[in-house]
């Protein structure tokens, strides 16, 4: 059987970027920089997922701008994050992070393995 590598789904830093991007560090030293928009559009809570087709409107409340108010750390598997349009449902899984990173090199990665 095989030995399972480390989990390269584990972040040693997040950080916000203002009203930009949230950037994270990952353990084996890969750097995600993710626009605010990007991240709101990929909320993974059922109200922005549930019977939404591709290219959906979400619900934004306020502004046009979108960009985390806080972010907090749920347990050692997720992260929440407070929108500036008031939505804060959403807690992102490090490993579903990790899988919408938009760098190139993921972006790559992912489709030579389909």
């Amino acid at each position: 059987m095989p030995i399972p590598g480390p989990d390269v789904s584990v972040p040693i830093e997040i950080k916000r970027h203002g009203h930009d991007s949230v950037e994270i560090r990952w353990v084996d030293g890969h750097i995600s920089l993710f626009p605010n928009a990007y991240l709101r559009e990929n909320c993974p809570c059922p109200a922005c997922r549930d019977g939404k087709p591709a290219g959906r409107t979400l619900p934004v409340l306020g502004g046009n701008e979108i960009f985390p108010v806080q972010i907090g750390v749920v347990g050692r598997y997720a992260i929440s994050i407070q929108w500036s349009d008031r939505h804060d449902s959403g807690i992102y899984s490090y490993k579903t992070l990790r899988d919408l990173c938009p760098c190139e090199t993921c972006h790559t990665q992912g489709s030579d393995s389909v």
